[in-house]
């Protein structure tokens, strides 16, 4: 999938065609678009067909066109919209937002006007948002694939607790602190002690042990609250579609994925990737990051790909809001030189027309390109003519995330930088990790944080392809070499990876202490598990995997071969951290199979020559031959 976004309800109905056959001129494959509750939702009724907003005609349109389409349900969608998409009677509602310990509903200061901040613990916010997704899952159905132009149907947030920290503000709606109760009542006795024994009100303002113990407790809360939200809009719309004949998104007989998106930041979201991968088959990742915190993206990227079953870019900016500080032009085609370089297994280009928000879209309103667009056109036609989107990237090593030291680490945060949404905060710059002290080796502290970032760059010396996957993900991980970030306290998601990688034979590093109790319960770990490693380095990883290391100022080049089904070499990627340019020659070398190289660029031409500049990703398909003459 190659989207790129065009706002039907930006532009008059007649329009669309002509908007359509430019962005499929570009090389794109589908067209990517919200469908915004507040611009179908007056409050009186909802409607797709008025002039202007018309759903229908659009996909009608897409369908002529032979374009695909993803699109972006919400409840919340960003795009600019007076409170982020959702509707006046919903945005202004007291009833059903979120609220603080005061009763004082909880607000989002998100120009140009403020709105309030649902609960997703609300069983009214829960009830009308599933009747905004039952009303466009009845418009939709009939354009599913495999009959129709819909491939992937997003639902859920943009920013998932906009505006606050679930664990830094905790949500005093009624409803949520009734959920809580329960919550805290259906737990084991163990984890009801350790983690719900302080109430909301009360966490994480200590920032003491027990204080860290139970911002823990109210992140796995919330973030479970909000993914049950999920599900429950995702049952609504798998109801409203097989009722009529047509396969549920993701079924059998179906095409069409039904997904949901997390925002980029880093390992750190509101939300795990892990518990939205078991949620949901194909996971998003809103590739929009500040351009000085190039890693923030990157760990972002390798753990959604490392950790959701169907892997998407489902945000890469080909342009930039006036909001944020104005990109070079080479930034945003390198972020998605660098999704693609990750492994995800489909693209979506915001924005693909611009709108009068955004600078540096593809087209502008008028549909004329960009400065920049020729540089992208070349690429997607190269997609489009290789099989680079149906290769998988096979990491040879693996680094663990454990989601509840991030709880832990945000709830430490919290303590000093109060409420804003991990999120927002991403976006804008700040970095919780920063918050943490890297010599303190409790849950709360930075020493987990330490060790999983010297692995990192061991890794990233060593130079072989690497993912990083949450601890709390769905599918089992293959890689020959797993490296656990692990304290006393140990998470027992992580207990469960480290001896499911030992069952299989595998290596497994660990440190920078050995795990004596589970994090939850309490309870005591069984022997067994491998001593720990105070500085996991490129030497040890090196002989952990057989390979050979070269110490620096040897080159530090990731070279990721992907592999079709069938085993066979569909594309190469090569990311050079070496401060100097690299011949190409010299990042070839080794590589193995053994093939002729061309630049994904321009697929099955001449072959690839000259360097890897350095902090760059370059794209390879195999084959080449000579360049036909015009």
């Amino acid at each position: 999938m190659i989207a790129a976004s065009l706002h039907y309800f930006r532009r008059r109905t007649d329009s669309v065609p002509e908007a359509l056959a430019a962005l499929r001129r570009l090389g794109a494959d589908a067209v990517e678009s919200p469908v915004p509750w507040s611009v179908h939702d007056d409050g009186r009724r909802v409607a797709f067909d008025d002039d202007g907003a018309h759903l229908v005609a659009f996909l009608e349109a897409t369908a002529k066109a032979g374009l695909g389409a993803v699109l972006r349900l919400g409840p919340v969608v960003g795009a600019d919209l007076t409170g982020l998409g959702l509707p006046r009677h919903v945005a202004s509602d007291r009833e059903l937002a979120a609220r603080g310990p005061d009763g004082a509903a909880r607000v989002v200061p998100l120009p140009p006007r403020w709105f309030l901040a649902p609960s997703y613990d609300s069983r009214t916010y829960r009830a009308r948002s599933c009747a905004w997704i039952a009303a466009v899952a009845e418009v939709v159905r009939p354009f599913l694939a495999p009959g129709g132009p819909v491939r992937n149907v997003l639902i859920g947030d943009l920013w998932p607790f906009a505006g606050r920290s679930p664990v830094g503000s905790p949500d005093f709606n009624p409803d949520a602190l009734a959920a809580w109760e329960a919550a805290r009542d259906a737990a084991p006795p163990g984890e009801r002690a350790r983690m719900f024994g302080t109430a909301p009100a009360d966490a994480p303002g200590d920032g003491g042990p027990a204080g860290i113990l139970a911002g823990i407790g109210l992140g796995r809360f919330a973030e479970r609250g909000y993914a049950a939200w999920l599900q429950a809009l995702a049952g609504t719309a798998a109801a409203a579609w097989p009722a009529a004949g047509s396969p549920a998104p993701g079924g059998a007989g179906s095409s069409a994925a039904l997904g949901t998106t997390l925002p980029a930041a880093g390992i750190f979201p509101p939300v795990g990737a892990g518990l939205i991968g078991r949620a949901f088959d194909a996971v998003g990742l809103d590739a929009l990051a500040a351009p000085a915190r190039p890693a923030t993206l990157e760990r972002a990227l390798r753990l959604v790909a490392g950790t959701a079953r169907r892997p998407l870019a489902s945000f890469v900016a080909a342009g930039a809001p006036i909001w944020l500080p104005p990109a070079s032009s080479s930034d945003p085609l390198h972020e998605l030189r660098a999704c693609l370089a990750a492994g995800l297994g489909g693209v979506v280009l915001s924005m693909g027309v611009g709108r009068d928000r955004w600078s540096g879209g593809l087209l502008d309103e008028s549909l004329r390109e960009h400065e920049s667009a020729h540089r992208f056109r070349r690429l997607l036609h190269g997609l489009g003519r290789s099989s680079w989107l149906r290769g998988r990237r096979r990491p040879s090593a693996a680094l663990l995330v454990p989601r509840d030291y991030v709880r832990g680490a945000l709830a430490a945060s919290a303590v000093l930088a109060g409420a804003p949404a991990a999120g927002l905060a991403a976006a804008f710059g700040f970095d919780p990790a920063s918050a943490l002290d890297h010599a303190d080796e409790s849950p709360g502290g930075g020493a987990w944080w330490r060790w999983l970032e010297t692995a990192e760059a061991a890794l990233q010396e060593l130079g072989v392809p690497y993912d990083l996957v949450d601890d709390e993900g769905p599918a089992a991980i293959e890689a020959p070499l797993l490296l656990v970030p692990t304290l006393a306290d140990a998470p027992r998601a992580t207990l469960d990876r480290i001896r499911a990688q030992l069952a299989r034979g595998a290596a497994v590093i660990v440190g920078p202490s050995t795990p004596c109790r589970e994090l939850a319960s309490g309870d005591n770990v069984p022997a067994g598990l491998p001593a720990p490693v105070a500085v996991p380095t490129a030497a040890l990883l090196a002989a952990a995997l057989g390979a050979a290391h070269s110490p620096p100022p040897a080159p530090r080049l990731e070279r990721s071969v992907l592999l079709d089904d069938a085993g066979a070499a569909v594309g190469l990627a090569l990311v050079n951290r070496s401060p100097r340019e690299l011949p190409l020659g010299l990042a070839l070398d080794g590589v193995e199979p053994s093939l002729s190289w061309s630049d994904l660029d321009e697929p099955g031409c001449a072959a690839a020559a000259g360097t890897v500049p350095p902090g760059s990703v370059r794209l390879l398909v195999p084959g080449a031959r000579p360049k036909e003459a015009p």
